[in-house]
């Protein structure tokens, strides 16, 4: 005997002889120490027809024999040997589905009471512990701190990427080092990124709710499998009792009030370039190239030069020839023009109201109900079937509490603005650059420069309209706003300005000329 290869808590059925830790190893880097490979039973060596298939294969490409300790039956040697080992192999995989689903029902049956039923990821705030009527999850008071404040940050505006950055360096654990601590297993010391964290802030589980992953199935109803002949399973999502309501497994994290806050918030930034903590320029990603259209970047000088901002094609062999600028003229121009524009107006503040509808609930429920309308007729679920049964008592329990949250549905959740009592101008000295970046950003402010003999700057207000929302209009901006008005009313969808004169273009295409001596 030259060695063992014991792997524990790996599946056979979920993984090939080659890719279990120290089996893989001797098949794949040791094969000449090797001779024979003695299993106790074949169902410890493979649990799948296709994976015994395999094994032969490179068992007789490197003149490998492979022995049961215990099945006398199996003996590759012989002239039908191989046939014989793969007809035990299909009866081992007919059993292992038959487990599989004995387990799956159990699990199903568990996650409906709102047992934790244990599986690869802990949701991002609870760990389990043992009840008196099986496992259960439980707030994780070190996590919940950490959520908390991760929600706060984000409803004031703080980028998700410099929250990530933060939680890196003061080096919180992520939600696996957090389950892998609770395990008593190695800690990797993952980072946080804010995608992984959108995902998490924004999971039902913050709710208490049990989530469920469906086995995705054909047209005829049956699972769709994947190449090695395992199940396949579609996305997450909230797992509903018999009457159509969410299965409450935990107490929540976050209120619904908070949750439905960040979900609202969140989405809004899907499109936005958000900067993270270490950004230090008050045009990132605001200003670009006037002949090339490429983005600016910004460029520290010699000792004693002042800071610039610079075409990204100077780092190519052919430049676009645009020099650069000082970065302090632009930034002030910029700045300029947004609080001459928007300084005296006071700022609102944006109020959550958290009405008095179910309106997340109900288009889930719609979607829901789509989906299983969508299954009649198909496969097992034709009439007069037990699956079809089922389903038609699924369909009318989710279509009662359809019902039942229409009929409390009085008015919207959303958004609201109140009075703050503090100029535009004076919120824009309290932020620090970062943060007005990022309202540069969301508003659509472009800046775009040509810097040959003389500097020329074209400034774009993209979101004007979006400006104005999130002021109480006073001076330039409430001007401008009620013009834009006026011009949309008489079907004016533009107008370009040139030194003598205007030019109107209208939604239908036309244009024509108006002299800058006219005031109109």
């Amino acid at each position: 005997m030259v060695g063992i290869a014991e792997d524990l808590d790996v599946s056979a059925g979920l993984t090939t002889p080659f890719e279990r830790p120290q089996l893989g190893d001797w098949l794949t880097n040791r094969a000449h120490e090797f001779d024979v490979i003695v299993f106790y039973r074949m169902d410890r060596i493979v649990r799948r027809l296709l994976d015994l298939a395999d094994l032969i294969r490179w068992c007789q490409q490197h003149s490998v024999s492979v022995v049961s300790a215990t099945e006398q039956f199996l003996d590759l040697t012989t002239q039908f040997g191989d046939i014989i080992a793969l007809l035990v192999a299909k009866v081992a995989e007919l059993e292992l589905e038959a487990i599989s689903s004995r387990i799956a029902s159990a699990y199903h049956h568990n996650r409906q009471l709102g047992k934790w039923t244990g599986g690869a990821q802990l949701p991002w705030g609870y760990l389990p512990r043992q009840t008196d009527d099986g496992w259960r999850l439980f707030p994780d008071t070190e996590a919940v701190a950490i959520i908390n404040e991760v929600a706060e940050r984000v409803l004031a505006g703080e980028p998700l990427r410099a929250i990530a950055h933060d939680l890196t360096e003061r080096k919180v654990p992520t939600a696996k080092d957090r389950m892998n601590m609770h395990l008593g297993r190695e800690i990797k010391g993952h980072q946080w990124n804010s995608s992984a964290l959108k995902r998490s802030m924004t999971s039902p589980t913050m709710l208490g709710y049990a989530t469920a992953r469906e086995v995705k199935r054909d047209a005829n109803g049956k699972p769709q499998l994947d190449a090695r002949g395992r199940k396949t399973y579609g996305p997450e999502d909230v797992l509903r009792g018999p009457d159509g309501s969410p299965v409450q497994r935990a107490e929540p994290i976050l209120s619904k009030h908070v949750f439905d806050q960040l979900a609202v918030e969140l989405a809004s930034r899907e499109n936005r370039k958000e900067p993270t903590v270490r950004s230090s320029s008050l045009l990132l990603q605001v200003i670009f190239c006037g002949v090339c259209g490429r983005p600016a970047y910004r460029m520290k000088g010699a000792k004693g030069r002042r800071l610039r901002y610079r075409c990204s094609s100077a780092q190519y062999k052919a430049p676009c020839g645009n020099l650069s600028v000082v970065a302090e003229e632009l930034d002030d121009l910029v700045e300029d023009a947004v609080l001459g524009l928007m300084g005296d107006s006071e700022r609102l503040r944006r109020v959550w109201d958290a009405g008095s509808d179910n309106a997340a609930e109900l288009a889930e429920l719609d979607n829901t109900l789509a989906d299983l309308a969508g299954q009649l007729g198909r496969g097992p679920y034709r009439a007069g079937t037990p699956q079809r049964a089922a389903l038609d008592a699924n369909i009318d329990a989710l279509d009662k509490r359809r019902e039942e949250l229409a009929a409390a549905t009085t008015r919207p959740a959303g958004w609201t603005w109140e009075s703050t009592g503090e100029t535009f101008r004076d919120w824009w000295e309290s932020l620090d650059l970062t943060q007005q970046n990022v309202y540069l950003r969301t508003m659509g402010v472009r800046v775009t420069f040509t810097k040959q003999e003389e500097l020329q700057a074209r400034l774009e207000l993209g979101e004007l309209q979006k400006m104005a929302e999130e002021v109480k209009a006073a001076g330039m901006v409430e001007t401008v706003t009620k013009r834009f008005a006026e011009m949309q009313e008489q079907g004016i969808q533009g107008m370009e300005i040139f030194p003598d004169k205007a030019v109107v273009v209208m939604k239908t295409g036309e244009r024509f000329e108006i002299p800058r001596a006219s005031e109109e």
